[in-house]
């Protein structure tokens, strides 16, 4: 299973209730859904998919907020919570002569098998790194969420802003001196 690709998936869905000026919500439509998420979901995405994925979408936001937020018995609940909702269904396999290794089972609906694998990704990535590896982008304006894989745990920025961060906050906001009231807090 890699563990990776997963937890992308959960900042993936997550990062659909963010939509680029002019874009539409990937949610909005089944046709949207489907090609937003064609690498993942194979078959038809039914309306019911689309409630079910806006559900899960609010519900990876809030846990991403209470990660970023330090709150991990929060964090844990909710995650729980969309285990029991969407179980998650494991199998070994073997194919194009790799070892036998664990992918998710593709049975169920769209929203049953992308809801697995983004909750499994996060599961997976707090059970071995800690909730403190989930992040909501340190920009104000930006609700994007990401999870951080950097080595010393220092990523502020989702993958929007992650190259040009550091640098357009900075110009965006006035110098102040530590110790020293920013003019919007005056």
């Amino acid at each position: 299973m890699n563990l990776s690709s997963y937890a992308e998936l959960a900042v993936r869905l997550a990062n659909t209730a963010v939509c680029a000026d002019g874009e539409p919500d990937a949610l909005s439509s089944t046709a949207a859904c489907g090609e937003t998420f064609s690498d993942y979901i194979a078959g038809p995405v039914s309306r019911h998919d689309l409630v079910v994925l806006q559900y899960l979408r609010a519900e990876l936001g809030a846990i991403f907020t209470a990660a970023a937020a330090g709150n991990d018995r929060a964090t844990v609940s909710r995650l729980n919570a969309l285990l029991i909702q969407f179980p998650v269904q494991p199998e070994l396999v073997s194919h194009d002569d790799q070892r036998w290794h664990v992918h998710l089972a593709r049975q169920g609906s769209a929203s049953d098998r992308l809801a697995a694998g983004a909750i499994i990704g996060i599961a997976l990535t707090i059970s071995r790194y800690g909730a403190s590896r989930l992040g909501v982008c340190a920009i104000a304006s930006c609700p994007r969420v990401f999870v951080d894989a950097s080595p010393n745990q220092s990523r502020r920025y989702c993958a929007e802003h992650v190259a040009r961060g550091n640098v357009s906050t900075l110009r965006m906001q006035p110098a102040t001196l530590p110790g020293q009231a920013t003019p919007a807090a005056s």
